[in-house]
């Protein structure tokens, strides 16, 4: 399998030393979208190109009309990112960064997925995954969440009843995202501070996600609310 090397360009001269499949991927997009910034192209022929843009936008259209002469090879169009996990995600198609371990001194990506996008993430022949490595420079590899220490320990406090420390990382359409234990969670609603205990109410290893609640359990009955 021949796969591109990670690239970083700005013009077609910085592009002369792709090899002759990217640098015809790289002649098309530049005619068709010139007002794009390509920084980065990782290709398999045929079969799927991942390219990288930070500035700019590659239409919709250009990408439909580019299929008949690369022989209906699927072409992904990735908003370059700066900070490494959002760009690793981003370039493996996830919607959302899932928890990840990233080694820079080797630039290993350990991505931390439910059964449904581990098996999904990869690709056929692991092209997905492949090229995802190849277009942000990160070995990337896709690990079962639910096989973590991280989950087993969250999967017994979740048995006990037993509130677990959690840290607010932001907020998403279904509640507030916590880190708890390196993990994810989701809070239904809004977090009150930005450090706060709370309680493992369900897991789920095929989607990979984690609820929780901030109605701690004592003696087998919820907390009432000070007022």
């Amino acid at each position: 399998m021949s796969l591109e090397l990670p690239l970083a360009f700005s013009s077609a001269e910085d592009a002369s030393g792709l090899s002759e499949a990217a640098r015809y991927l790289h002649g098309l997009l530049a005619e068709a979208a010139p007002g794009a910034e390509i920084v980065g192209i990782a290709r398999r022929p045929g079969v799927l190109s991942k390219v990288a843009v930070r500035h700019g936008l590659i239409p919709g259209e250009v990408i439909t009309r580019l299929r008949e002469p690369l022989d209906g090879e699927n072409v992904q169009v990735v908003q370059w990112q700066a900070e490494p996990r959002t760009y690793i995600a981003a370039a493996l198609g996830l919607q959302e960064v899932p928890p990840m371990v990233l080694k820079p001194a080797i630039r290993h990506a350990h991505v931390l997925l439910g059964e449904i996008d581990l098996r999904g993430m990869s690709g056929w022949r692991g092209i997905n995954r492949l090229l995802a490595s190849t277009l942000t420079g990160w070995r990337i590899h896709l690990e079962p969440i639910a096989e973590t220490p991280a989950w087993r320990s969250l999967r017994l406090a979740q048995a006990q009843r037993r509130a677990v420390d959690a840290s607010v990382m932001g907020a998403s359409e279904r509640g507030a995202i916590l880190e708890v234990q390196g993990l994810h969670a989701i809070l239904p609603g809004n977090a009150q501070t930005q450090e706060l205990q709370v309680r493992i109410t369900r897991m789920d290893p095929d989607e990979g996600r984690i609820w929780v609640s901030d109605k701690l359990a004592e003696t087998g009955q919820l907390r009432l609310p000070s007022n």
